[in-house]
């Protein structure tokens, strides 16, 4: 679908992460010899990896040690503020009393729960779905059937008519995992009911993302989702992280983010 994007994205990843921190050693396909040393420095490693022990991603076992992880990406980003988010700001929304990574947002069914990548508690919650190259190759849209025992709770959202819509159409888009987003707000639902809450879904792509069509169309997709479920109480926010960090430079850049420019906005 997306392989020779995937490729050079996977590629410009790993110069990266070389070139932040030339003192590691990647292997050829991308993985630090141990997670923390694809980690930025002075991050409060032992909260971060009391969430990410605590999670079902399995991101210590592995995942966390690629140049391209979406997880080291999102603890990269976000983990200077683990222990004191007071100062963070997603989308002009802040002031948060508590930072998790790897989050579990249960609907109430049985299994493994939806995951977020992180959860920002505050006045209006904040939500992240983390996504670098993930979304380059999405999956078809699934539910079991078991979401339909989820009608009598959640059937008056907007979120959950999405999901008779993708199973009528489950290749409605070609990159967004718009199942995924799906679940993930099901599962906030149950958690804070009507409260609103902010789902972020945060991507990577290069800093020449126009060039691309298949980064045009998965923003186009995102866009797409976004104004099919407005009405509801969760709100899709689309926003690339390259969209983040414009907004951190315009208020005060956080120290770190000359680090976050010069691994991951790159061109691919």
């Amino acid at each position: 679908m997306s392989s020779d994007l995937r490729k050079r994205s996977y590629q410009t990843l790993l110069y990266g992460a070389r070139e932040a921190s030339p003192s590691v050693s990647y292997d050829g396909i991308g993985y630090a010899g141990n997670w923390e040393e694809n980690m930025a420095d002075g991050l409060p490693l032992g909260a971060i990896i009391s969430d990410l022990s605590a999670g079902a991603g399995s991101e210590l076992n592995g995942k966390l040690r690629a140049a391209h992880s979406s997880a080291a990406l999102a603890v990269n980003t976000f983990g200077p503020w683990r222990t004191d988010p007071a100062n963070l700001q997603i989308g002009g929304v802040g002031r948060f009393s508590a930072l998790k990574f790897e989050a579990t947002c249960p609907t109430g069914l049985g299994g493994t729960p939806p995951h977020l990548d992180l959860i920002a508690e505050g006045e209006l919650p904040i939500a992240v779905e983390s996504k670098c190259t993930e979304w380059m190759e999405a999956k078809a849209a699934h539910f079991s059937a078991s979401y339909d025992k989820l009608r009598s709770s959640h059937g008056s959202s907007p979120w959950f008519e999405q999901i008779q819509q993708l199973r009528d159409q489950p290749n409605r888009y070609s990159f967004l995992d718009a199942a995924q987003l799906v679940k993930h707000a099901l599962g906030l639902t149950s958690m804070y009911g009507s409260r609103s809450v902010q789902l972020v879904y945060l991507y990577w792509e290069p800093n020449n993302a126009q060039s691309w069509a298949e980064c045009r169309s998965h923003r186009s997709e995102a866009e797409d989702l976004a104004l099919r479920v407005a009405g509801s109480n969760i709100r899709l926010i689309p926003m690339s992280y390259r969209d983040l960090w414009i907004e951190w430079e315009t208020v005060q850049p956080p120290p770190h983010l000359t680090y976050l420019r010069a691994r991951y906005d790159r061109l691919a």
